[in-house]
């Protein structure tokens, strides 16, 4: 189906931190371009496929179809090694947007990713879905991003809907099942938006909102990506039949 363009996503810059948290608010998602300037882009870059080459112990490989996939803990990080990818997810700026998202006892970016999306790169992922458990995503192009290399697709206002859906899920520390999390109205298909950008470019998401990653037919994607919470990521939450789904972790 047919998606509108990325001038349906409010712009803001990092440094407009009210900015930036109305746009979370109304939409759910904003994006910022020119996060990262095109020296920080190269030297990113270069840490990510080292990543891929040469991973050390702290970090860890995913199972991909095609592609790269390497999750980290940020506590983790050797920033000798990856002095770019880890200060581009320590920035004071953006941590005043993750402290402002979800106020007291945040945790800030968390778990980083380095990801790389080619043609015939599958994953569930790419159809329309929330996330189980919300979270405040970060995710910067390393590469420029068009219609053909697997833009991030979004329905803004949509993370209003899911919190209205889990709502009673989360007051008993409930986490969806990955079907669960892609029963959405057929309706959202038509209201998608695709988010094109030039490398060094900034996504800020709440993870409620109906989004899917979009499927390389040219070139590829680089990414970098961290995840941040509130402090209800410190409890322990469960699965529908009561077993733990997500023990508590600081």
């Amino acid at each position: 189906m047919a998606t509108q363009q990325d001038q349906t996503i409010e712009h803001a810059d990092i440094h407009e931190v009210p900015a930036v948290l109305d746009a979370l608010e109304k939409d759910g998602v904003v994006l910022v371009p020119g996060y990262l300037d095109a020296q920080a882009v190269t030297a990113a870059t270069r840490e990510c496929h080292e990543l891929f080459e040469r991973t050390p112990s702290w970090a860890h490989h995913e199972e991909y179809s095609l592609g790269k996939s390497v999750r980290m803990e940020r506590a983790d990080m050797d920033a000798s090694v990856l002095p770019t990818l880890t200060a581009a997810f320590a920035r004071p700026e953006l941590e005043a947007v993750v402290s402002g998202f979800f106020g007291e006892g945040y945790i800030f970016s968390r778990t980083v990713y380095a990801i790389l999306d080619v043609v015939g790169s599958i994953t569930r992922v790419q159809q329309l879905h929330h996330d189980k458990m919300r979270h405040l995503k970060s995710f910067v192009y390393l590469t420029d991003v068009g219609p053909a290399n697997g833009p991030f697709h979004c329905v803004p206002g949509s993370h209003r809907l899911t919190r209205e859906m889990q709502r009673e899920n989360r007051k008993r520390n409930i986490v969806p099942s990955d079907d669960d999390a892609r029963v959405l109205p057929t309706e959202l298909n038509d209201q998608r938006v695709v988010a094109l950008g030039d490398a060094g470019t900034l996504i800020l998401f709440d993870s409620d909102i109906a989004h899917h990653a979009g499927v390389v037919t040219e070139g590829e994607r680089l990414a970098a990506r961290s995840l941040s919470f509130g402090a209800y990521r410190a409890q322990t939450w469960y699965r529908a039949d009561g077993t733990v789904a997500e023990p508590g972790q600081p």
